[in-house]
């Protein structure tokens, strides 16, 4: 994380914060539990310093403050460069959804709603990236993981066959971007663990610590598909791209992509199901383009 405590005390000063416990659940930013002047519990982020030392924390803000009405993401109160002031989720609870076949239904039912509103938003004036500009970034933290992973378990072989199905993953998500017709503003880590109840969402839940882009909304859907433990992921894709009104197999080519990327990881409990997945015929098919990119 990238914080100090001279950036901590500074936004508890700009907004007259009394700071609380650290948040866990990020890995990127340093959150914190707060209350305000007049005794409302909020949040304070502190997104990673980028190498000229200034905070991130403008395209989120753009994003959140573009998604206010859509009751489909966490309220943004204030932002500066360097921090973002955020109303605290209430309950707050995580996603409760497990493996069993049984709350694919309920899970892909909230997961189209809240997708749909954020897809219904409009694109922010801020100057937002195109997926397709952060895929590296996407492939270099895969290749990172899978590191850190085979070396701490002594495995050096662990996530292997996702490493070697990056390339294909990488073509395959080229000619995606570059055959998107209809880009959308998106959420870019739409996965559950970034998915909380909220009793003032008309969906009951809200999403929290985007990284937005532009690109193609079957991307979101392949994300989010490929986060879901093996046997699940192709269904969650299919039956969420549907509920959308997505084009099916572009998402299940993007669920591809991601999967290999989830196999390449190496962190999974399900890794000999996921690298099974990525072997099959079937993803191997849909690595493959449909036609040329325009």
């Amino acid at each position: 994380m990238s914080y100090s405590q001279e950036r901590v005390q500074g936004a508890a000063d700009h907004w007259g914060l009394v700071i609380g416990e650290p948040l866990t659940g990020g890995s990127r930013s340093a959150v914190f539990a707060a209350r305000d002047a007049g005794g409302s519990d909020v949040v304070l982020k502190l997104p990673p310093t980028r190498d000229d030392g200034r905070g991130a924390a403008s395209a989120e803000a753009a994003a959140l403050s573009s998604w206010a009405r859509t009751g489909a993401a966490i309220t943004l109160l204030d932002a500066t460069d360097d921090a973002l002031l955020l109303e605290r989720a209430r309950p707050g609870a995580g996603w409760p959804w497990g493996s069993q076949k049984a709350a694919v239904g309920p899970m892909v039912d909230v997961a189209g709603e809240l997708l749909s509103r954020l897809w219904s938003a409009p694109t922010p004036a801020h100057q937002l990236p195109t997926l397709d500009e952060v895929y590296p970034e996407h492939e270099r933290v895969a290749r990172g993981d899978a590191a850190l992973e085979q070396r701490e378990r002594g495995e050096p072989d662990r996530g292997l066959l996702g490493l070697l199905r990056l390339p294909d993953a990488r073509a395959a998500a080229d000619h995606l971007s570059h055959t998107t017709r209809e880009p959308r503003l998106l959420h870019g880590d739409f996965i559950t663990k970034n998915v909380v109840s909220s009793a003032d969402s008309p969906v009951g839940w809200v999403v929290l610590d985007p990284l937005p882009v532009i690109g193609d909304p079957g991307a979101e859907v392949g994300a989010f598909a490929a986060y879901q433990p093996a046997e699940l992921i192709l269904p969650v894709a299919e039956s969420l791209a549907r509920l959308t009104g997505i084009e099916v197999r572009r998402s299940l080519r993007w669920t591809a992509v991601w999967t290999v990327h989830q196999a390449a990881q190496a962190w999974r409990k399900d890794q000999e199901e996921v690298d099974t997945l990525i072997a099959s015929a079937t993803v191997r098919a849909l690595l493959i383009p449909d036609g040329p990119a325009r």
